[in-house]
């Protein structure tokens, strides 16, 4: 089960340039919600199913916060795109 994509919500970047453009956001605006969501799919299915976590993965921190959660993987799309290569191996280190 892939817990979460994207938001069409702006309050996150309520304020910024560009906050007001269409489309879905991603990495760090939606990494609390991501892991509030991560945590409820963990409880619903009483860890029965594995879960990746996604949104605003973008250090050892975020990645640990998402695992504490209940994701079995995780996804860092974005912040692979923002941190490049080495984003994976700080994560592993950091972990």
């Amino acid at each position: 089960m892939i817990a979460t994509n994207t938001t069409l919500e702006r309050e996150a970047v309520q304020g910024l340039q560009h906050a007001q453009e269409a489309g879905g956001l991603s990495g760090r605006p939606v990494r609390e919600k991501s892991t509030f969501v991560v945590s409820e799919l963990k409880r619903i299915t009483q860890g029965k199913l594995p879960i990746i976590g996604v949104g605003g993965i973008d250090s050892a921190e975020s990645a640990k916060e998402k695992l504490d959660a209940g994701a079995s993987l995780l996804q860092v799309y974005t912040g692979f795109i923002y941190e490049g290569p080495s984003l994976v191996k700080r994560i592993v280190e950091g972990l």
